[in-house]
């Protein structure tokens, strides 16, 4: 049985959690309809972050946009240690007026950010997540002033720090499954198989699927029907009808693209779009 992930309250700006121990079970690579900010503090061998697979060190600032596919801890055996703020995608769209840009990385599922932070740095985030996590469900001005001093602490780390080169370590073996993930990206159209893989890449198609399963915690085919339908539930939160969705997911057929959704959301599609704000 896997171990359920972090999910925000939807009713509320945002949610905190720290999080210190061994997980029961492997957590699946999932994704959220809200932007996660993590604050890790462990050794993390193989982050599937966006299109990549990377090794992170304790001290990273790691920001996942909504409907961004990710999964940043694999083990049972080690203690886990994170702090990590929820912030709802919905209320972000009611705070910011259109076209503002400032804080696009909050909401870019193209640009997931993993910074890594100075030991000065860390600390300094880490007593003021600390003081946010004291006010527990209590949403008044003192902590919403909390919530927003936070905030604003992780846009002048963003601002200031080198995206994604210190804090990310590739390995030979991860660069060809970020170079297979691309690839599946790219032709998200259409069902690439592992035969195709095999001739891209020149790799027999067991070692694919083997080392592809021991970097993202996932088979190929699951990736990327979870990618699909992340891209679905993005485009039904914007507006998109069922059907507009399901043909730009490259799904023929509304009853496997209907069935597969709501396996992975526990909604159905119509359900899910009902939903949005």
């Amino acid at each position: 049985m896997e171990e359920p992930a972090f999910f925000p309250e939807q009713n509320r700006a945002y949610d905190i959690v720290h999080r210190k121990g061994k997980h029961l079970a492997c957590v699946a690579p999932h994704v959220h309809d809200a932007t996660e900010i993590y604050l890790n503090l462990s050794f993390l061998p193989n982050v599937l972050l966006g299109n990549q697979v990377m090794a992170a060190e304790p001290g990273t600032l790691i920001l996942i946009p909504p409907f961004q596919v990710h999964q940043l801890f694999d083990r049972t055996d080690e203690v886990y240690e994170r702090y990590i703020l929820s912030v709802s995608a919905e209320w972000l769209e009611h705070v910011f007026p259109q076209g503002n840009t400032k804080y696009e990385y909050l909401k870019n599922g193209g640009r997931p950010l993993l910074l890594s932070l100075s030991s000065v740095a860390q600390e300094a985030l880490r007593q003021s997540l600390e003081e946010l996590l004291a006010f527990g469900d209590d949403f008044f001005f003192e902590a919403m002033a909390c919530f927003f001093g936070c905030m604003e602490q992780i846009d002048r780390i963003v601002l200031t720090k080198e995206e994604g080169k210190k804090g990310a370590r590739i390995s030979g073996v991860q660069q060809t499954v970020n170079d297979m993930i691309c690839y599946l990206n790219e032709h998200s159209e259409r069902c690439v198989t592992l035969a195709e893989l095999s001739g891209q890449f020149y790799l027999n198609p067991d070692y694919i699927s083997r080392i592809f399963k021991q970097y993202t915690g996932t088979t190929v085919g699951s990736y990327v029907t979870l990618r699909k339908i992340a891209r679905a539930r993005q485009l039904l939160r914007e507006g998109y009808t069922v059907t507009q969705a399901q043909l730009a997911t490259g799904y023929s057929s509304y009853a496997h693209f209907s069935r597969t959704f709501k396996k992975q959301t526990g909604l159905s599609p119509g359900e899910y779009r009902s939903r949005r704000g």
